[in-house]
């Protein structure tokens, strides 16, 4: 993992250093206790991002396969939501990878609040499209549904 912080951009060598992002990302009382790397049943962690921050949601859709996964808890809120397209703000690549930090209660007592972390897999900027709180103690299922 290789993380470039000297532009204007963090910019990650792979897919696993949004977890680094996010946790420098994260405001403090809600930090990053706990990360997953979405990965598509075809194997790739390339993707396609729509997400409603007001909502608290967001879709993946693989850019080999084209199956789609409503991330998270998102299906509870998608019919009422707005998404719009995740496109890198450094080369307008539309390409990206996702990974989801959690913010967990002390005791891993449920998730406190969720980050929608992204890596653009053309160049590399790394970023923070959504997040939403959850505030449940019976969410820790949350962490398998990436």
């Amino acid at each position: 993992m290789t993380i470039d912080t000297s532009g204007e951009w963090w910019v990650g060598s792979e897919p696993s250093d949004i977890a680094e992002y996010l946790r420098g990302y994260a405001s403090e009382g809600y930090e990053v206790h706990d990360f997953r790397l979405a990965r598509c049943k075809c194997g790739s962690t390339s993707f396609l991002l729509d997400a409603d921050d007001d909502e608290g949601v967001a879709r993946r859709t693989c850019t080999i396969c084209g199956s789609e996964h409503l991330i998270c808890d998102s299906e509870e809120f998608w019919d009422e939501s707005e998404p719009e397209r995740w496109v890198c703000i450094e080369c307008d690549s539309e390409a990206t990878n996702v990974g989801v930090g959690f913010s967990i209660y002390p005791g891993r007592g449920g998730v406190r609040w969720l980050y929608v972390g992204v890596r653009c897999s053309t160049c590399g900027v790394l970023g923070c499209f959504a997040g939403w709180k959850v505030g449940t103690s019976d969410s820790m299922d949350l962490l398998d549904k990436v």
